[in-house]
């Protein structure tokens, strides 16, 4: 067969088979909105207690608690445990039932950008013991995988913007997760996340509301989710001797 048909043949196949993906492709989308508090109580100049609550009604309840370790001013090693409820694929309803323990540990860096912006980059591990489902039921038992965590992060002040004496600041940064397991052979993508938020620091108390999307492929084939989140996150730093600006780059990352 000359070389040219075999091409045209090729491209053809492809077209098709492209298009029939897309007839069959499914997304979902969906608005929701994002509760979190989250806590630091610095116990010396090297170790603080790490402790944050996040809710999303649709999707999930975290409960996560640790210790940090601070190597020094920027960077900082954490580790702990977090229980979590999840909504249940394939059940038709949004109800928070299906349990998940959750070990985990992380880097992170808080490193300034001249004198306006402050990076963030952050790699996280989790070992996710969720319980086994199956048609949109919880069954006996649990289902282990490891997830990776990836943020990248921008902080900047909003010169010449105050609020009671304090200046305002916006962050936008990116996440992408990563799961990995035996019984995981194809679609390693968990979820990425984009987000763009406006906060407000005075003293201890931070403040941060703004709007995220979540990308999240579903288990079943060619079907995505497509998440409009609003967000609304309070942050309390206690006992720091750290400067203040510091302090909150740590609490400012800290999310399901």
């Amino acid at each position: 067969m000359p070389l040219a048909k075999r091409a045209a043949i090729f491209v053809f196949l492809s077209v098709f088979a492209g298009n029939i993906a897309a007839v069959n492709r499914s997304d979902d989308v969906s608005a929701q909105y994002w509760l979190g508090y989250i806590t630091s109580w610095r116990l010396s100049p090297k170790y603080s207690l790490w402790n944050d609550w996040h809710i999303v009604p649709t999707s999930f309840f975290v409960s996560r608690h640790g210790i940090s370790r601070h190597l020094s001013q920027q960077v900082s090693f954490t580790g702990g445990y977090a229980w979590a409820l999840l909504s249940v694929a394939g059940s038709g309803i949004d109800k928070l039932n299906r349990f998940e323990h959750r070990p985990w540990a992380q880097l992170l860096m808080n490193l300034p950008l001249g004198t306006k912006y402050t990076f963030s980059n952050r790699v996280r591990y989790e070992a996710r013991f969720r319980e086994n489902t199956a048609a949109g039921q919880i069954q006996d038992g649990f289902t282990f995988n490891h997830r990776l965590r990836f943020m990248l992060s921008f902080r900047r002040p909003l010169i010449g913007i105050r609020l009671w004496n304090e200046t305002p600041f916006v962050v936008v940064g990116n996440e992408i997760l990563l799961n990995f397991a035996e019984h995981i052979t194809g679609n390693q993508l968990d979820q990425t996340r984009s987000y763009v938020m406006l906060g407000y620091q005075t003293g201890g108390l931070t403040i941060q509301g703004g709007y995220m999307y979540r990308y999240v492929p579903a288990s079943a084939a060619a079907t995505f989710n497509h998440y409009h989140t609003t967000t609304l996150w309070v942050t309390h730093a206690f006992g720091s001797d750290k400067p203040a600006e510091t302090e909150h780059d740590d609490l400012l990352h800290r999310d399901p």
